[in-house]
């Protein structure tokens, strides 16, 4: 009998345990690790893990170190200063974030479901092909880092993403007027033909005429067709400083140029090839 209410009693300490696995993974924490910022929640809020079990290895399985942890803080100075170097840089000219951005690379709200912090931070530190390499110190790339996690807060979705356009190199490459006149100095990623451009001397060109770019014409204006236009005929009548000269553009080859960096059709413009 005594063998019988012994096992009845372990069945329910179970099933209290299984229903109340956020509390149970708290306590598992807490006999580690000193509390803080108990008014978030649950530990595995901002640290992940796995709350299910008392393994070491089991729990900790998946964790966000420290450092990438603030993304879980609202408000929190890491995510504020990632905030700012996400407009600084632009990230989203070519990236969505927190729900708002183009679509020319990956969709960094989908990346949690997908990677690490620790990748996240290598692909910032390490950029890829046509990717601007930033040149940011490791504690910037953390903080950038954090605020790309803490804009996936409650919106982050699931599955997986269209794939995007790949610009191999072929026998045609140099073709295409992007770049005969612009890709010596200039990379861009565009919807059309993916990443064009080898040179890094002048600025990467992605999302020029998004609202995600930086306003760098003169009066701090966004980029639009007739503004290129201007600056590509005599670049120093706009900005008497610069070491770009000008780049004579025939009538057609300007508007293959602006399909290929995706501006906004101009009345009256014939859509030529690429």
């Amino acid at each position: 009998m005594a063998t019988g209410r012994a096992f009845l009693t372990a069945l329910a300490v179970l099933a209290v345990l299984l229903c109340c696995g956020s509390g149970r993974a708290a306590d598992s924490c807490l006999r580690c690790h000193p509390p803080h910022y108990r008014g978030l929640g649950s530990c595995v809020g901002c640290h992940r893990g796995d709350p299910r079990s008392d393994r070491l290895r089991v729990a900790h399985y998946g964790l966000v170190a420290a450092r990438f942890s603030w993304s879980g803080v609202p408000g929190s100075a890491p995510v504020e200063r990632g905030n700012r170097l996400l407009e600084t840089f632009a990230c989203r000219r070519c990236h969505n974030a927190a729900g708002r951005g183009n679509r020319l690379a990956s969709n960094l709200d989908l990346l949690p479901a997908g990677t690490t912090p620790e990748n996240l931070f290598a692909s910032i530190d390490a950029p890829a092909l046509q990717m601007p390499d930033f040149k940011l110190e490791q504690g910037a790339i953390t903080d950038l880092v954090n605020a790309l996690l803490a804009g996936t807060k409650g919106s982050a979705k699931k599955g997986k993403e269209t794939p995007r356009v790949v610009h191999f190199e072929t026998a045609g490459k140099g073709e295409n007027v992007f770049e005969k006149k612009c890709g010596p100095c200039h990379k861009v990623l565009t919807a059309a033909l993916g990443g064009v451009g080898r040179g890094s001397v002048g600025p990467n060109l992605s999302g020029l005429f998004s609202e995600f770019y930086p306003p760098t014409v003169a009066g701090k204006e966004r980029w639009s067709a007739p503004a290129l236009e201007k600056w590509l005929k005599n670049p120093r009548q706009s900005r008497p400083s610069t070491q770009m000269r000008p780049v004579p553009l025939k009538k057609e080859e300007l508007e293959r140029l602006l399909q290929i960096l995706d501006a906004p059709p101009r009345p009256g413009a014939s859509k030529a090839a690429l």
